[in-house]
């Protein structure tokens, strides 16, 4: 989780990911939370700012919502506010657990 938080730690995973991913991560986004008119043309960083700030609740929406889209069960570890507002990061992790199996319990 470092390397995604900008850590030291090296976890093999780069922070470049596909348009594809990026592009409905956004999408996901944008239909999971409400946002305001007017506030179409702000970066990504900041929506997910905004709606944290308004509803925490919001954020877990968008985190469910992302799961669903893509298959995957996020790693607890990795439930971070900070991890969530870095679209590429978050992007390139959900593309490696992807390719990975889920953990069996």
């Amino acid at each position: 989780m470092a390397e995604f938080l900008g850590g030291a730690e090296s976890t093999g995973n780069s922070h470049f990911a596909s348009s594809d991913t990026l592009d409905r991560i956004q999408r996901v986004f944008v239909e999971s939370i409400s946002v305001s008119a007017g506030h179409e043309n702000l970066r990504y960083e900041q929506k997910l700012e905004e709606a944290a700030s308004l509803d925490s609740i919001a954020v877990l929406e968008f985190m469910t919502a992302v799961e669903k889209e893509f298959g995957i069960a996020m790693e607890p570890a990795y439930l971070d506010f900070e991890f969530l507002r870095d679209l590429p990061a978050l992007a390139s992790y959900i593309e490696d657990r992807m390719r990975r199996p889920e953990p069996t319990t």
